[in-house]
């Protein structure tokens, strides 16, 4: 072969690499994109209940500090109204009302029977507190916190979630799920041990922790809409958008994400042993998962489910909340 066919055949063969180097590049690239660790967390406050430290933990995601707050009992559920919030102390038998901003301790309301859920209604500005052990939901005015109403349960009622403005109601103890209304109620049978309630747009989801199983129906009426499989023993739902739900799996050690349009798991998140709490940032990117046994927050960015940040905790931790600011 002559100098100008070697020549030739070099270029050739240069080319030739070229398209193969470019893609090699391009799925390098795309390798590195997927394996990327998404930013942490920089919004808002997150605040988690402690179960055996008997307090409040509130940790500023903007600036990376960390608060606590005493109580004068363990607290289970959390909501926010009106810029304050709203503790149960089922063993005390008491209702806290916190600013978290400061962080300190406002009102304390006695509430015989081991109130344990709580939902705020805004557009009437009621609280509605679950008495475990009296088997009723009572309302309380949220400015004045003083009662304005209170009606049966079945028993052990569990937690509580809104929809169309009504409370529905998980009575643990008689595996049923309740629209409680003054007017009378509805109840329908979901599964044993329902542990966990959430609404969603023309739809409530209860999950029942013995059979692992997550059961929607439609508001007020309670009938039957589908029943999606799931195991591992549900303890706690959060909507993550009209169609998504996250569900702990407590006994697998994983959060279901769930779409109840298509009836479908969509992925399996693997967390630290026994998960309880579920919050979303205020902006939706990240959802936080607190697992009990580990004392550990785990943070998940929504947009690529991977791990964008992981914390310690107080020991015990249960519910969680992530508040603005």
């Amino acid at each position: 072969m002559n100098h100008t066919a070697a020549g030739r055949f070099n270029r050739f063969a240069s080319l030739a690499v070229l398209p193969v180097m470019l893609l090699a590049i391009l799925a390098f690239s795309r390798q590195a994109q997927r394996g990327a660790v998404p930013p942490p967390p920089a919004e808002g406050t997150l605040v988690v209940a402690s179960l055996r430290s008997d307090l409040l933990e509130l940790r500023s995601l903007s600036d990376g500090t960390s608060r606590t707050l005493a109580l004068p009992a363990a607290p289970h559920e959390l909501v926010e109204a009106g810029g304050r919030l709203y503790a149960t102390l089922p063993r005390a038998g008491l209702l806290a009302e916190i600013d978290y901003h400061a962080p300190g301790l406002l009102r304390l309301v006695q509430l015989p029977g081991q109130p344990h859920g709580i939902a705020f209604d805004p557009g009437q500005g009621v609280l509605y507190i679950t008495l475990d052990t009296a088997d009723s939901v009572v309302a309380y005015d949220a400015a004045s916190l003083s009662e304005i109403g209170r009606w049966p349960t079945g028993a052990a009622p569990h937690v509580v979630a809104l929809a169309d403005g009504v409370p529905h109601v998980a009575a643990a103890r008689d595996d049923r799920l309740e629209a409680v209304r003054p007017s009378g109620g509805v109840a329908a049978p979901v599964g044993r041990l329902p542990e966990a309630v959430a609404a969603l747009p023309a739809l409530v989801a209860a999950a029942s922790y013995v059979d692992g199983t997550l059961h929607l129906v439609r508001p007020l009426s309670l009938e039957p809409i589908a029943d999606i499989p799931l195991g591992g023993g549900p303890v706690r739902i959060l909507p993550l958008d009209a169609r998504t739900l996250a569900v702990a799996l407590q006994e697998a050690g994983q959060v279901a994400i769930v779409d109840v349009e298509r009836r479908a798991v969509l992925r399996r998140l693997e967390v630290p042993a026994r998960p309880d709490g579920l919050c979303r940032s205020p902006s939706g990117a990240y959802l936080a998962v607190v697992s009990n046994a580990e004392s550990r927050i785990t943070v998940f960015e929504t947009a690529s489910w991977r791990v964008a940040a992981r914390y310690s905790v107080a020991e015990g931790p249960g519910a969680c909340l992530w508040l603005p600011g």
